[in-house]
């Protein structure tokens, strides 16, 4: 995640979409569902 960010604020055009949109697409769905096990919804 930090090397993602780090290229994305300071590669300015050297950006590549197809990785950004890969990562989006496969690995922040899994991100997400580890962070659901670490810290499970508010039921209130």
């Amino acid at each position: 995640m930090r090397g993602m960010r780090n290229h994305i604020a300071h590669g300015y055009f050297d950006i590549e979409l197809d990785l950004v949109w890969d990562t989006v697409q496969k690995a922040l769905p899994e991100l997400l569902n580890h962070l659901d096990f670490i810290r499970p919804e508010d039921p209130n």
